[in-house]
């Protein structure tokens, strides 16, 4: 496991959405889809870390990788609907007990916990500051395995891969860190619900794992596309060709003249903008250094 967790989330899970004047049924639909999903998100963020516990995969390694990426993005999407019908029957009865009760008890301690929900409603969960699974970047570590790195780079599938890490990171957070029912006003615990709901269905999903539309297909279309290449789609030849390309096209805008694309540019007339532009010429600079210095097969394979 990338992720280590401390404390039982599904007791957490099961107090905390334990409410007086809420049905049994409304809250065993709740805990029952965040339960699911909590272990979906377990088990994704093992996998998403697996370029640390797996620096040096074969192709087939590879190839399996891909299929449980696919078949856990599945599951996500069969999930986040049924969670979203599970949060709007929760929410409509946790509504209907009254506004009254959203607020925190007047004798309950004021301090460091509880005061930042007595003013403006707030999520449940503290921040967690800035967490990434520990290894190289997914389209090296699927480079190494023999996928070719220039089809992940377009498909979008390194942003892909972030977003999943961050939703899946931040619903475990959030579980972890679940108060037992009645600590937390209701108003807090409904925004609480309402952020986890909108991360896998409002964003996760339609944005990220499913297609946009033509131009912007998600994970299942791109893990699908990676898996499905010809063999001599993965050759490491054709992605350091690429790799310099992209970094000779970067480079002509403080050279002057015209770019890939064929369009007349002209130097940077900012410091700002030239110092971007340096930022991703180096960028490109370390990508390529970093395919030359790799030497992996080519192979190919199916989802």
């Amino acid at each position: 496991m990338v992720w280590q967790m401390t404390s039982a989330w599904d007791a957490r899970l099961v107090r905390g959405l334990a409410m007086a004047g809420i049905g049994a049924e409304a809250s065993d639909a709740l805990v029952t889809t965040l339960g699911a999903l909590g272990c979906e998100a377990e088990y994704g963020l093992g996998l998403l870390g697996i370029s640390a516990a797996l620096p040096q995969p074969t192709h087939t390694q590879g190839d399996g990788w891909l299929r449980g990426c696919y078949s856990l993005c599945a599951r996500l999407v069969r999930l986040s609907a049924d969670f979203e019908v599970a949060v709007q029957t929760y929410l409509h009865a946790l509504g209907a007990l009254g506004s009254a009760a959203a607020s925190p008890p007047t004798h309950r301690p004021r301090d460091s916990w509880t005061a930042r929900f007595d003013d403006t409603p707030n999520v449940w969960w503290p921040e967690r500051g800035d967490i990434a699974p520990p290894g190289e970047p997914l389209e090296f570590w699927l480079r190494r395995a023999g996928y070719a790195y220039r089809h992940i780079v377009t498909l979008g599938l390194p942003a892909h891969f972030e977003t999943l890490a961050e939703a899946l990171g931040t619903l475990l957070h959030a579980l972890n860190t679940l108060p037992p029912g009645g600590v937390l006003a209701r108003a807090s615990l409904a925004l609480g619900i309402e952020t986890l709901a909108a991360t896998f269905a409002g964003d996760l999903i339609p944005h990220h794992i499913v297609d946009m539309d033509a131009r912007h297909p998600g994970l299942l279309t791109g893990l699908t596309t990676i898996a499905q290449l010809a063999p001599a789609e993965n050759a490491l030849a054709a992605d350091i060709t690429w790799a310099r390309g992209e970094l000779a096209s970067a480079q002509q805008p403080l050279r002057g003249g015209q770019n890939g694309n064929g369009r007349v540019t002209r130097p940077l007339p900012s410091t700002t903008g030239s110092l971007w532009a340096r930022q991703i010429i180096t960028e490109w600079e370390t990508t390529v250094a970093q395919l030359e210095a790799l030497h992996v097969p080519a192979h190919a394979s199916s989802i």
